[in-house]
């Protein structure tokens, strides 16, 4: 009796509980794009150091198709940043100059604006709940 007790007890409550969390919807948009050709490259990173230049958590590719475009991504609830540049001449890769200094649009969550070097994550960093998100970058 005991047993079947316990089994009826165990339907009643359910499946376990999911040890991943809920994934939402991040938004980024891209403003001022202001030469209509190449790609924007929007890349996601997580606190694990590799902000900007490392490896990019999550990332996409959007051909340009106007001053302003928009990308979806499915992400966890947490801490992000975001870095992004126009590829104009769609060599795949931001040209830089001398000392480094890119030659093509970029912008950083929070539209940071770097003055002597890169950012760090902690400048460009923004928060990720359980509700969709819509993040807006100008490039410029």
């Amino acid at each position: 009796m005991f047993v079947l007790l316990s089994a009826l007890s165990l339907l009643l409550v359910g499946k376990e509980p999911s040890t991943s969390p809920q994934k939402t919807t991040l938004s980024v948009e891209i403003q001022n794009v202001r030469t209509q050709k190449g790609a924007v490259f929007i890349a996601i990173f997580k606190p694990d150091g590799s902000f900007p230049d490392g490896k990019a958590f999550d990332g996409k590719q959007v051909a340009v198709k106007g001053e302003r475009l928009e990308a979806t991504f499915s992400v966890e609830p947490g801490d992000y940043a975001i870095a992004v540049f126009h590829d104009a001449n769609d060599n795949g890769k931001l040209d830089k100059g001398i000392f480094g200094i890119p030659k093509e649009p970029y912008g950083f969550s929070n539209n940071f604006r770097p003055k002597m070097s890169a950012p760090s994550f902690k400048d460009c960093q923004f928060s990720v709940s359980g509700k969709e998100k819509t993040i807006s970058i100008a490039i410029k």
